[in-house]
């Protein structure tokens, strides 16, 4: 794998994975105009995932270090049965909210038969043939940002997370992180702001979330993958996608505080039509 090849998937991976314009739709929509649409996976691509969750990471590190430590405390309280919910901080309560949250993509485990488990399923999504479902969820997803985008717009959002809105975020996450067209980060914070969540805690919630899905995809990937990578491929994936993924995550928080999202739904709105139009065209002629 050249080096050229590294630096752009490196690049492109990262902006298209924390901008809310899907990082599994563009990879789909390119592997099958480069006729690889076959779900098979490089090590390259791994090796971004890790450096991706590194410039979150670095991006958010004190509140990561803050909810570590809560984590702790708030285990040593349930050992002592000194826990109370009731009387948690809103920190130790994001802590509680982050860890639901995540429990609903257990299902990703669940055995499918044949298929192999419910993730593999979902994953199919990105190779079956034909763009026209990824055009709809790139749609999904491009109105699930112009509605958070207009909720913003009428300042109403101040509330901090709620139990529903975790469990909702979680059970949406099954979905947001292997289907093809929709995207982790916006998804969750698309759905957090509806809840009434200001949008700068919505993208915090988001981002780490992020951090242990990619972390944990990314070396499967690497472990797993159907084609070998160079190691100068690997560093290069990981050296610059974080600094990218850091700086995206900047300009994200800026475009939510400067009431630019509407473009972005309208990318994404945009992509969705052009991706069905073409997927439709597939199904005929296939």
């Amino acid at each position: 794998m050249s080096i050229i090849t590294a630096i752009f998937q490196a690049i492109l991976q990262a902006i298209t994975y924390i901008i809310p314009i899907s990082q599994s739709g563009h990879a789909t929509v390119f592997h099958d105009f480069a006729g690889r649409a076959d779900g098979t996976v490089t090590q390259l691509t791994g090796a971004v995932n890790i450096g991706i969750a590194i410039g979150i990471f670095a991006a958010t590190y004190k509140l990561v270090f803050k909810l570590a430590a809560e984590l702790f405390n708030t285990g040593k309280a349930v050992v002592q049965k000194d826990f109370s919910y009731k009387n948690s901080t809103n920190t130790r309560k994001l802590v509680i909210y982050l860890l639901i949250s995540f429990v609903p993509m257990l299902l990703w485990l669940i055995p499918i038969g044949k298929y192999g488990s419910l993730y593999t399923v979902l994953k199919a999504t990105a190779y079956n043939n034909t763009l026209l479902d990824d055009g709809v969820f790139f749609a999904v997803l491009g109105a699930l940002i112009f509605v958070a985008a207009r909720q913003l717009g009428f300042e109403r959002n101040n509330r901090f997370v709620s139990l529903p809105a975790a469990i909702t975020v979680g059970v949406c996450s099954v979905f947001f992180v292997p289907v093809s067209g929709l995207a982790l980060i916006g998804g969750v914070f698309a759905a957090l702001v509806l809840f009434g969540v200001s949008g700068k805690l919505a993208l915090k919630y988001g981002y780490l979330m992020s951090v242990p899905v990619l972390l944990i995809t990314g070396i499967v990937q690497l472990c797993s993958a159907d084609y070998k990578s160079s190691i100068a491929a690997i560093v290069i994936g990981i050296v610059l996608s974080a600094p990218v993924a850091f700086l995206c995550v900047r300009i994200l928080g800026n475009v939510v505080k400067k009431g630019l999202l509407k473009y972005i739904s309208y990318y994404d709105f945009s992509i969705g039509l052009i991706v069905a139009v073409i997927g439709a065209i597939q199904l005929i002629v296939r």
